[in-house]
C-alpha cells in the first residue's frame, strides 16, 4: 500500500477552500488506488475518464461531451455499471464527510476570531468581555444580539420557554444505507478531523493516513444497502442510531452553549427548559404499513425506554467519578441528607457500597439513583406493558438531580451544579425522559371510518355508517362520544381489521399509563371533513383512553389533521372553523388548554399540484390556518412534514 504522507496533491477544486479541495482530492486519489487493488485497472480507467469528460462538458457547456458520455456508459454491461456506480457513490459519501469537516473548520475558525471564552464563567464573576464579538449564526450571537436590544435575563429566559421545537423521525424504508457504512463514515470523518490537527506529529499523520486508507477500502467492499427490504425492528435501530448517538451528544452541547451565552452576556446563569425534544413515527406510523402492527409499537416503546436507561445507566457512572466530594472536606445540603436517609427505607443497596461511599453522599445519593433505573430495567417486558409501570419518574430522576445541584450550589460548587457532566445529564433527561422521543400514531381517516362503523354494527347502534351523510355521522358520533358507555365488551369478537385498530388505542393508553410522554399526537391522514377527527376520538373513547365528564368527552392526546392535497390545503381554514365550533371538539379542545397541531403534507402535495402550486397552496394554508386559529383564540403549532436532513 502506499505512503501518503507528503503525498503531493493538485488542487483541482474550483469555487471550494483549499482545505476542502485537499481534502477531496486526498481522498479521491485514496478510492482510486482502492479501485484499481479491488476492482481492477480498466474499471479505475473508465470511472477517471468518464470523471474527466463530465467535467469538460460542464465547463465548456457541450452537448457532445455530454453525448458522448451517455454513449460510454450505454456502452457498459450491467456489472461495470453497478461497480461504477458503487465507486460514484463510494466519493461522494466521503466528499460529504470532507464537507461536514469543512463546516466544522469554518465554525471552529468563526469561535477563534470571536475571541477567547469568558474565565471565571461563574455569576457574579465581572468579567464580561464586551470587546469579543461573538461567532455569527450562534447562539451566543443570539443572546448577544437580544442583549443589545435590551431584553432582560428574564426575558431571554421566558423566550426559551416559549420556545417549541419537535423534530421528527419519520419512518422511511428507502433510507437504505446500513449501520455499519454510517459507522465507517463516522470514522472516516473522525480521521479527516485528526489531519486538521495542527499539532499531529509526522508519525501521527502517517498513523491517520494508512488508516485512513484502509477505511475507504473496507467501505468500498461493503454492501451500501441492504439485500432486503429492512423490517420495522430494523427501521427502529436505525433511528436509534442518530437518537442515541450525534442527537444525543448535541442536545447536550446546545444547552451547554445556551448557558456559556447567558453567562458571557448577563453575567449569570438561569434554568432554561427542554425547548428541543424529539418525536418519532418509526415503530408508530400504521398509514399504509400493515407491518406496523401493536405487538410492534409496544416493542418499540420498550426499546427505547431500555436503550435510554442503559444511557443514563453510563452517564450516573461517569458522573459518579466527578463527584468524590466528602463530608470530611465539605458540607451537603440537608436536603440532600434527608434524601439518602429516605431512599435507604426503599432500595438496598450492597454493603460495599454503603461501606465504600459512606463519606461521599453525592456518590451514595447516585447509587440509590443507579438502584431504582436497574429496577426499571429489570420490569421492562416488550409484551406486557402494564409490568412496565413503576413509581420511579422521569421527573423523579431529574428531581434527584437536581437536588444534587441545589446542594452543590449551596456549598460553593456553583460551576460543578451549572455545568459540566451534572448539568449535561440534567439536560438529556429534561429532553428525553424515559421515553427518548414521544411515538406518533398515525392511520388513514378511512380505516377509522371502518372501525366505527364496525363498532356501531356490533352494538347495534347503526348497521351502515358509512353510507350516512355528514351531518347524520355527526350526529351519531355526537351521541356516542357523550355518552360514557362503550359500545362494544369484547373487541377481539370484531372483524380483524377493526379489533386490531382498538388495539391500537388500547396500547397508546397502556404506554400513556406507563410514561405520559411516551406518545405524541395521533394523526389523521387524508383529513376531509368533521367526522374524520371525531371518529377516532371515539375509538379512543372505547378504548378507555380519555373519559366522559360533565357531558364532554375528554381525550388526553392532540388529534391532529394531515392536510396534504392541493383540495385540502385550499379548505384547511374552512375546515377547521367547523371543527373549532363543533360542541363535541370545542369541549376536547377545551380540555388540551385552547392548544390544536396541525399537521401539512408536502410531498403529496407536491405529487397532487407541482413544486410551485404546492408552496403557494401551503403559503396560503398557513396564512389562514393562522388567522382562523386566532379569531377563534386558539394556539397553534404546525407540523411541517417537508422532511431534511
Amino acid at each position: 500500500m502506499p505512503r501518503w504522507d507528503g503525498l503531493d496533491l493538485e488542487t483541482e477544486g474550483t469555487g471550494i477552500s483549499e482545505p476542502l479541495s485537499r481534502q477531496v482530492n486526498l481522498l479521491g486519489s485514496m478510492l482510486g488506488q482502492v479501485t484499481r487493488e479491488q476492482i481492477g485497472e480498466e474499471l479505475f480507467e473508465a470511472v477517471e475518464a468518464l470523471r474527466l469528460l463530465c467535467k469538460r462538458a460542464e465547463q465548456e457547456d457541450d452537448p457532445s461531451l455530454r453525448a458522448e458520455a451517455a454513449d460510454r456508459i450505454a456502452a457498459l454491461d450491467d456489472e461495470a455499471i453497478t461497480q461504477l456506480l458503487h465507486v460514484y457513490t463510494t466519493f461522494f459519501h466521503l466528499v460529504n464527510q470532507a464537507e461536514q469537516q469543512e463546516i466544522i473548520r469554518i465554525n471552529r475558525e468563526r469561535a477563534r476570531r470571536s475571541g477567547p471564552a469568558d474565565w471565571p464563567l461563574g455569576p457574579g464573576s465581572g468579567n464580561g468581555r464586551a470587546d469579543a464579538q461573538p461567532r455569527a449564526e450562534s447562539i451566543d450571537a443570539a443572546v448577544a444580539t437580544l442583549k443589545e436590544e435590551g431584553y432582560s435575563l428574564d426575558e431571554v429566559v421566558a423566550l426559551f420557554e416559549q420556545l417549541d421545537i419537535q423534530p421528527t423521525l419519520t419512518a422511511h424504508p428507502t433510507e437504505a444505507r446500513r449501520r455499519t457504512v454510517l459507522r465507517k463514515q463516522k470514522r472516516i470523518a473522525d480521521l479527516l478531523a485528526t489531519l486538521d490537527e495542527a499539532d499531529a506529529t509526522p508519525a501521527e499523520r502517517a498513523e491517520t493516513l494508512d488508516d485512513l486508507y484502509a477505511q475507504i477500502a473496507l467501505l468500498l467492499g461493503t454492501d451500501e444497502i441492504r439485500a432486503d427490504r429492512p423490517t420495522v425492528h430494523e427501521e427502529v435501530e436505525q433511528g436509534h442510531y442518530f437518537l442515541h448517538g450525534p442527537i444525543w451528544d448535541t442536545i447536550a452541547n446546545i444547552h451547554r452553549d445556551v448557558q456559556h451565552a447567558l453567562r458571557r452576556h448577563y453575567d449569570a446563569t438561569a434554568e432554561v427548559p427542554a425547548f428541543l425534544q424529539y418525536r418519532s413515527w418509526i415503530g408508530s406510523d400504521r398509514d399504509g404499513n400493515p407491518n406496523v402492527t401493536a405487538d410492534v409499537t409496544r416493542w418499540t416503546f420498550a426499546r427505547q425506554r431500555r436503550d435510554t436507561i442503559e444511557h443514563y445507566l453510563e452517564e450516573l457512572e461517569q458522573l459518579r467519578d466527578d463527584l468524590s466530594l466528602s463530608q470530611r472536606q465539605i458540607t451537603a445540603s440537608d436536603a440532600l441528607l434527608a434524601s439518602i436517609e429516605a431512599d435507604a427505607q426503599e432500595v438496598v443497596l450492597a454493603d460495599e457500597s454503603l461501606h465504600q461511599y459512606r463519606h461521599e453522599p453525592y456518590r451514595l445519593k447516585l447509587c440509590y439513583v443507579e438502584a431504582r433505573l436497574e429496577d426499571l430495567l429489570d420490569r421492562i417486558d416488550a409484551t406486557d406493558v402494564e409490568q412496565m409501570a413503576a413509581d420511579y419518574t422521569a421527573d423523579d430522576l431529574l428531581a434527584d438531580l437536581d437536588l444534587l445541584a441545589e446542594s452543590l450550589n449551596e456549598h460553593g460548587f456553583e460551576d460543578a451544579g451549572r455545568s459540566g457532566r451534572l448539568h449535561r445529564l440534567r439536560s438529556l433527561v429534561k429532553t428525553f425522559g424515559f421515553h427518548l422521543a414521544a411515538l406518533d400514531v398515525r392511520q388513514h381517516s378511512g380505516v377509522h371510518e371502518e372501525t366505527v362503523a364496525a363498532l356501531l354494527r356490533a352494538a347495534g347502534v347503526e348497521a351502515d355508517y358509512a353510507g350516512l351523510s355528514e351531518a347524520d355521522k355527526l350526529a351519531v358520533l355526537e351521541a356516542e362520544l357523550t355518552n360514557p358507555r362503550p359500545l362494544v365488551a369484547d373487541h377481539d369478537a370484531l372483524p380483524a381489521p377493526a379489533a386490531e385498530m382498538m388495539e391500537v388505542f388500547e396500547v397508546i393508553r397502556a404506554l400513556r399509563a406507563v410514561d405520559p410522554d411516551a406518545v405524541g399526537s395521533y394523526i389523521v391522514s387524508m383529513t376531509h371533513t368533521v367526522s374524520d377527527l371525531l371518529e377516532p376520538m371515539l375509538l379512543a373513547k372505547e378504548a378507555g383512553l380519555g373519559a366522559v365528564a360533565d357531558g364532554a368527552f375528554q381525550c388526553p392526546i392532540d388529534m391532529v389533521p394531515l392536510f396534504e392535497t392541493i383540495d385540502d390545503l385550499d379548505a384547511a381554514d374552512d375546515r377547521m372553523e367547523t371543527l373549532f365550533t363543533h360542541p363535541v371538539y370545542a369541549a376536547h379542545l377545551e380540555g388540551r388548554d385552547g392548544f390544536q397541531e396541525i399537521m401539512l403534507g408536502y410531498s403529496d402535495s407536491n405529487k397532487d399540484g407541482g413544486y410551485w402550486m404546492a408552496n403557494w397552496a401551503l403559503h396560503k394554508a398557513i396564512h389562514n390556518l393562522g388567522v382562523v386559529c386566532d379569531d377563534n383564540d386558539v394556539d397553534l403549532r404546525l407540523f411541517h412534514g417537508r422532511g431534511g436532513t
